[in-house]
């Protein structure tokens, strides 16, 4: 054998079969390519020779192409991949502790700074791009969520010389996109057949948007799916299986946290992973991971104590029901573009009103009606917290207003009018404040707007003094744009108008003039009484004459915030500050019902209805 096959076999590990080299070949021995392993999880392991120094983008188109040409072309449908995501991970370390190359997961400067830390490997800046050194210890995975079908073609030929930027197009932008998903079927007794043999786990993955960490569930977990996303009950289902075969348990045993229109949200449990295999104990599934030491997870720690990368994640896990809506927001104006955002701008949410999120996910899911048939899916993370769940404002209003009475649930009679009876003028205005300061929160935070065309979007704490935004997309429209000088000038010049008038000052985009209005009106007339009496006596003051209308409030906030009182023997004194206070408040309220003088626009934006609630009189 040459010295050039002796080379190659010692870089490559593999015998050389023929005479002269290919010019891949030549590339590895020059040391301008580098043999490295790639994982399709679902279908299988393959070397591939990429160029020793590029771009993270030159490396991922690499490995598509040479997915499409040696795989997915050949199959009974052709394809080539359109939505995927790259993951790097490094021989001797464990599996489960790796990074996305992926900007929706991580910036592109963290994802560097994280290569470097994890791994050892170098990156300099060449050509205005960053390019990193990769070595023989690399191993891929490319995890495919979306393929496009295409004719049967004939595949590149043998040692033809890739061209990845030739024509590039993204095909995860491409319309026509279909979910990629893969077969496999367990038998019983044969472990050969076991998922976890599939892949390399079935545990739940995940990263930090800000600092790259990796995580991944306790337990192994697979969701479930259906071809048709109307039928929501066939996402309910959740196996939990380790080393054996896959159990999917009854619709409702899944933590479900939530549903709507476009999404489920579980509850599961993460734990942030170590290259040392040291966070595996005895609730983690064992893989051979070719480290020198398996060792158990330490509890102890060089990091303070309540640092909260030592801590556990508990998430709440938003799946979406379809590929086009899992594109859609993971868009940068969508809901997880804006989750990230969020995340970043972290210290302008201090009180907590914004929903926390930690980051992406990436899991996989079997088909309800067909448990063989199994796809990946990537999913948002937010921290889950028992002092809100899933404890809505549209629950809340409802419990608000329901008349204990009509409850036949003793327990539930009794928590109903607890909760009334210590709901206070004060305790609405607190409430509100929450509400009106979170969508400040999120002005602060450069969001755009906010969906206030309901009351699932908000969750209530169980002590009724605070909120906590969800689903913060705002229609896509991503972050504040605040016209350019230049555009101002150009439309006043269109407009033909004298004086060149600047824009309106920016404020979240949040409609005020539907729900918030009927929210105070429930809030102030409607506590233990139904929507009814509510709908009637708006009617009602909206027609009466002004004296008369405001007689009508005064008398509405006495039975309910200060019941039995005119009725006890008081003190004149302490009558007549109660007189006068409800007076004041049955002012306010009418003035905001009808929008008088001052409140004529309170609901334009969010700091005129700042001030509108500001002036809600407390005793």
């Amino acid at each position: 054998e040459s010295d050039d096959d002796v080379k190659l076999m010692s870089l490559t590990d593999k015998p050389t079969s023929a005479i002269t080299h290919s010019e891949s070949e030549r590339e590895v021995l020059a040391g301008t390519k580098v043999e490295v392993e790639l994982l399709i999880p679902g279908l299988c392991t393959m070397e591939v020779r990429i160029p020793r120094e590029s771009t993270i983008l030159t490396v991922k188109k690499f490995l598509v192409k040479h997915v499409n040409d040696n795989l997915l072309r050949h199959d009974e449908h052709p394809s080539e991949v359109a939505k995927a995501w790259l993951v790097l991970a490094m021989f001797g370390y464990d599996d489960m502790y790796d990074i996305p190359l992926e900007v929706e997961a991580v910036e592109l400067k963290v994802q560097l700074e994280r290569i470097k830390h994890m791994f050892g490997l170098g990156a300099r800046l060449k050509d205005g791009e960053h390019h990193v050194t990769w070595n023989e210890r690399c191993r891929f995975a490319l995890v495919i969520m979306s393929v496009i079908r295409i004719p049967k073609v004939p595949s590149s030929k043998s040692g033809e010389k890739m061209d990845v930027d030739k024509d590039y197009v993204d095909p995860a932008k491409r319309p026509d996109q279909v979910p990629w998903t893969f077969v496999h079927e367990e038998r019983p007794n044969a472990p050969a057949t076991l998922l976890q043999n599939t892949l390399r786990a079935t545990h739940l993955r995940a990263w930090d948007f800000v600092t790259g960490e990796s995580l991944a569930s306790q337990l192994p977990i697979i969701f479930s799916f259906a071809e048709d996303p109307r039928d929501k009950r066939a996402f309910m289902m959740v196996s939990r299986s380790a080393n054996t075969l896959q159990q999917f348990h009854a619709p409702g045993e899944g933590d479900i946290l939530g549903m709507g229109e476009n999404a489920i949200v579980h509850r599961v449990q993460l734990s942030y992973t170590r290259g040392d295999g040291g966070h595996r104990d005895e609730r983690w599934t064992r893989v051979n991971v070719g480290l020198e030491n398996e060792k158990p997870a330490n509890k102890s720690s060089n990091k303070n104590k309540g640092d909260e990368s030592e801590e556990d994640w508990d998430a709440a896990v938003k799946r979406p029901f379809s590929l086009g809506k899992m594109l859609v927001f993971l868009q940068n104006s969508s809901e997880a573009g804006l989750a990230k955002r969020l995340r970043l701008a972290n210290l302008l949410n201090s009180d907590k009103r914004v929903l926390y999120f930690y980051g992406l996910g990436l899991g996989l899911s079997t088909d309800a009606y067909n448990e063989h048939q199994y796809k990946f899916e990537l999913m948002l993370l937010a921290r889950y917290c028992p002092n809100f769940s899933t404890y809505t404002m549209r629950v809340f209003m409802e419990e608000y207003v329901t008349v204990p009475s009509r409850v036949t649930d003793e327990a539930q009679r009794l928590s109903l009018h607890k909760m009334q009876s210590q709901f206070s003028i004060t305790s609405v205005k607190v409430f509100l404040v929450s509400l009106l300061n979170a969508f400040r929160d999120l002005t602060l935070m450069g969001v755009q707007a906010f969906d206030f065309n309901h009351l699932n979007n908000v969750l209530v704490s169980r002590d009724y003094q605070s909120v906590r935004l969800i689903d913060i997309d705002g229609n896509a429209q991503g972050s504040i744009n605040y016209p350019s000088l230049k555009d101002t000038l150009a439309n006043s010049d269109r407009s033909h108008s004298p004086t060149k008038h600047p824009p309106q000052k920016p404020s979240l985009d949040v409609d005020l003039n539907i729900l918030l209005p009927s929210v105070i009106e429930q809030l102030i007339l409607g506590k233990g009484r139904g929507k009814s009496f509510v709908s009637n006596k708006r009617s009602e003051i909206w027609r009466a004459p002004e004296e008369e209308g405001k007689a009508m409030i005064r008398r509405i906030l006495m039975d309910n915030f200060y019941p039995g009182v005119e009725n006890q023997e008081t003190e004149g004194a302490l009558k007549c500050k109660l007189r006068k206070h409800v007076t004041k408040v049955a002012e306010w309220f009418y003035a905001m019902l009808k929008k008088k003088s001052p409140w004529v626009n309170w609901t334009r934006d969010i700091y005129d209805a700042m001030r509108c609630i500001d002036h809600i009189p407390i005793s």
